[in-house]
């Protein structure tokens, strides 16, 4: 799956590139992330529907972890709608712990969110 994410600068208060994947594992993508600082992902995912059809759905993951700063937490909530529109894309997936994220908690959520 593609991969690109987003953090934002402190100093100079813009959304930057932070890192970008042309393929990369869940796994991997998981360590790419900071203990305690969050991110904006947008992954480009090969969903597999169960009537035989494919599709590469744009999915926004808010990565947001318990122990981030309360300063950093209510900067990237302030700037999540701003950066959602910006893009196009559709309400973020929420992810607390990133040893949740898998291929199954992605397609749970994604099923979850389709109905």
């Amino acid at each position: 799956m593609l991969a690109y994410i987003a953090k934002i600068d402190v100093t100079n208060k813009v959304v930057i590139k932070d890192d970008q994947f042309e393929e990369i594992s869940f796994e991997d993508l998981a360590d790419e992330l900071p203990d305690d600082t969050p991110r904006y992902v947008v992954l480009s995912y090969k969903l597999l529907h169960g009537d035989g059809r494919t599709s590469y759905p744009l999915v926004f993951i808010y990565y947001l972890p318990e122990t981030s700063k309360p300063s950093n937490r209510m900067l990237y909530a302030s700037t999540l709608q701003l950066f959602s529109k910006e893009l196009h894309l559709s309400d973020p997936l929420m992810l607390s712990d990133k040893n949740d994220l898998s291929k199954q908690w992605l397609e749970d959520r994604l099923s979850k969110h389709s109905k």
